[in-house]
């Protein structure tokens, strides 16, 4: 068999999968394309193999039917196949879903708890769409929809029935930040009130107007996963990730991790201020209306 009918092969087999994962879960194309925000063209075109799929796209939809991890490795395995090495490079050059992106998609997957820590903005699993495509906007993406897709497809990791737990601590900067209208930025903060109310979710805020007793400059996220198993640390920076699994490296953050969590407010105190900047900023909306 010659490589591009190896390539048909594999994409036929995909698609196949993809499909069969859908079903299983009952869904309809229209509703994965919903969830995805994608045509249901789309999701039929890669479904049946006729076109090539880009791997952010399967990983995308991997995410979203929430398939256990030893499986989301393989398909994303055979995605690389069905795209052929240049292509498959060509892809991870221009979107950067690298293999060791790939890695913590399926850290994410498997892991029990997620510590995050944001000074900038706010993490991608409390992004609505509006702020997450402005974000990727100001990033200087190539494909604002392929980025948007991906990142709200990862959204679901601290939504779906079987979620880790997923402590926060943001910076009360971090919600004044507003890279949107403040409609949207009212309409963001009030989602992020939601989701910090689930019980698998902690929010907790380190308020100006407290003295600051800890500075770490960039963003990084904790995965702690079951059975013992080591836990590793996601450095976050402008333009690359760092993956840390030496155990020196993730004692040190979980350290800063732990002071931080302390240094930020309670979670009933984290909830009114985030509703109070959400209210100004609604506020903020009216009164210009009425100019």
């Amino acid at each position: 068999m010659s490589g591009e009918q190896q390539r048909v092969a594999a994409r036929r087999q995909l698609g196949a999968e993809l499909r069969s994962l859908r079903e299983q879960r009952g869904l309809t194309g229209v509703q994965m394309a919903e969830r995805l925000g994608w045509s249901q063209s789309k999701v039929s075109r890669i479904e049946a193999a006729r076109t090539r799929s880009e791997l952010e796209d399967v990983a995308a939809l991997l995410e979203a039917l929430e398939v256990p991890v030893a499986l989301r490795a393989d398909l994303l395995t055979l995605a690389e196949e069905a795209a052929g090495p240049a292509e498959a490079w060509r892809n991870s050059s221009r979107v950067g879903l690298t293999r060791r992106q790939q890695d913590f998609i399926n850290s994410e997957a498997s892991a029990s708890r997620l510590r995050h820590y944001q000074p900038v903005l706010l993490p991608g699993y409390l992004q609505t769409p509006e702020y997450a495509r402005r974000v990727i906007e100001l990033a200087g993406s190539k494909d604002v929809e392929r980025a948007l897709s991906m990142r709200l497809a990862r959204g679901a990791v601290v939504r779906r029935s079987d979620a880790p737990r997923y402590e926060v601590v943001l910076l009360e900067t971090v919600l004044r930040w507003r890279p949107v209208a403040p409609d949207l930025m009212a309409a963001q903060l009030f989602a992020l009130e939601e989701v910090a109310r689930r019980r698998n979710v902690e929010v907790r805020v380190v308020s100006l107007d407290d003295e600051q007793s800890v500075f770490v400059q960039h963003p990084f996220v904790l995965y702690d996963f079951p059975a013992g198993a080591p836990s590793e640390v996601l450095v976050e920076t402008t333009r690359t990730d760092l993956r840390l699994t030496d155990e020196a490296d993730v004692t040190a953050y979980a350290g800063w991790f732990n002071r931080l969590w302390r240094a930020g407010l309670p979670r009933k105190q984290s909830m009114m201020l985030i509703r109070t900047v959400a209210q100004q900023m609604h506020d903020q909306h009216k009164s210009m209306e009425g100019r």
